[in-house]
Parts: structure tokens; sequence; C-alpha cells
């Protein structure tokens, strides 16, 4: 199985965590890259996506948001949420039907994992 045949939908606005997760993602996967929720939404459209992560705080468009109209297009693609701790968003990632919910900082091992887990190669 080459793991290149999937490809990960990464949204994040922080330019720093972007690139840094994307390289350390593009070495396993096939990675997209969004600097926000409305060009998330942009490239899953216009693109073959297996799984997303996504921060919730960005400009244009929320990560929860674009989950929301992406599960409305298709609802079993497995999302993982990335932000800082707070139960409230905790909560609200809940309501989504999402695979997982990652507090920052996030250790880059435990990314890889639950992304392997969500695409059912583990």
């Amino acid at each position: 199985m080459n793991f290149k045949d999937f490809t990960i939908l990464y949204v994040e606005d922080e330019g720093v965590i972007r690139s840094n997760v994307e390289k350390c993602l593009n070495y396993i996967f096939d990675v997209k890259v969004a600097k926000d929720g409305k060009e998330g939404l942009d490239i899953f459209h216009n693109n073959k996506i297996d799984l997303i992560i996504t921060d919730i705080y960005m400009p244009q468009k929320d990560g929860i948001s674009m989950m929301q109209d992406i599960k409305m297009v298709n609802p079993n693609i497995p999302c993982i949420i990335t932000s800082a701790y707070d139960p409230k968003l905790a909560e609200r990632a809940d309501s989504c039907d999402l695979c997982n919910y990652l507090s920052k900082p996030f250790d880059i091992r435990e990314l890889l994992n639950n992304c392997l887990k969500a695409l059912d190669l583990l």
C-alpha cells in the first residue's frame, strides 16, 4: 500500500505551523494546504480528499463551519480538528461527528497516528 495515494487537506492560518506540519505530512501522504476555511472548501470541491485536518479559528471561514459544509457533501469524510484546548470548542467539534480533536501544541507523531487511524491504515 502506498500512503501517497491518500490525500490530506490541511487547513491552518498560522504560516509557520502550516509550513512545518505540511513538510512532515508530505513525507507520507499527498497534502493540499489552505490558509483558511474558505480556501479549504475550494480545495475540497476541486480535489479527491481522504482526510481533513483543520484549525478552528481562522479568517474568512472557521474550521467548524467549513466542516459543516463539507459534511453536507460527504458525511463520511474523516476530520481531525487542531486547536488550543477549549471545552466549548471540543463540544462544537463533536457536533460535526469528527474523528478526533487534538489540542495545540500537539506532537507530530500523535498527529500522524491519528491520521493513520482515521484512514483505517492501522
